[in-house]
């Protein structure tokens, strides 16, 4: 059996899991008490599970390229959730998770905004927005929040931020940084020249001319796509036994004993 053959079956006794306590979340304490939290750490699980899935198959495709791209989302992924989690552990409230959904939200506008402001461009350089506030204000999304205020306080949930935040809560060595994230930011941060079409990407690919070298890579990042993937399903377990010991306790051991045999 290959490794990822061997993950791929991992994965499946954890679906299999999944498909026995997902129902029950829908009637839990925790998603009356917390219903945001629960809305943003379902998303990420969920969209953290499709990119599982296609990096295993673009792995088995011999799809290096594609692999890498989606490894390193797989990255920002983990690490918001760990954002959230923590926020919410040391909270204990919905309020963070509310503030993130709003803020973000209101990003996504200004961002959308913006690009149509750079399209209009190209046929009129003169073209400007007058007064964003105004034009803001009648966007849902921006109830009583300026442009100014959803920038900066949108910065709090940019990938740097996150990392920021995480290694000065989560100092477990000398040099200040968790051997987890650690690894993970050198990662990501090699990882965008796939994204944004860089020369070292292409340098990695003609380094990668041995089959054993590249499915020794796939195993790899397959192996921690998987870690990383059923992290998310273990502390949201985590988070769903803080409220419903009895309907989700069982679940979460059982998830973890598939995780350590990884």
């Amino acid at each position: 059996m290959s490794e990822i053959e061997r993950i791929r079956s991992l994965d499946d006794e954890i679906f299999e899991e999944f498909q026995e306590y997902f129902p029950k979340i829908a009637t839990s304490n925790f998603i009356e008490q917390y219903p945001k939290t629960y809305y943003i750490i379902q998303m990420l699980d969920t969209s953290s599970t499709f990119i599982k899935n296609s990096l295993l198959d673009s792995c088995e495709s011999d799809d290096y390229y594609g692999a890498k791209i989606l490894y390193r989302c797989q990255i920002e992924h983990f690490m918001r959730f760990k954002y959230v989690f923590f926020n919410w552990s040391h909270k204990n409230n919905d309020d963070f998770a509310k503030h993130y959904l709003e803020y973000c939200d209101a990003r996504e506008v200004i961002d959308s905004l913006r690009s149509q402001v750079s399209e209009q461009q190209l046929y009129d350089p003169t073209f400007k927005i007058m007064d964003w506030d105004v034009l803001l204000q009648k966007h849902p999304s921006f109830r009583n929040k300026t442009r100014r205020e959803v920038e900066n306080e949108t910065q709090k949930y940019t990938f740097k931020h996150i990392v920021h935040f995480l290694n000065s809560h989560l100092k477990t060595d000398g040099s200040g940084t968790t051997q987890f994230l650690g690894k993970f930011i050198a990662e990501y941060s090699n990882l965008s020249s796939f994204v944004h079409g860089g020369t070292k990407s292409y340098q990695e690919i003609l380094s990668m001319q041995s089959d054993e070298d590249r499915h020794s890579e796939y195993g790899r990042i397959c192996g921690l796509s998987f870690q990383m993937s059923t992290t998310l399903k273990l502390f949201s377990l985590l988070m769903y036994v803080q409220t419903d010991k009895e309907k989700f306790g069982t679940h979460y051991l059982n998830v973890n004993a598939i995780f350590k045999r990884v």
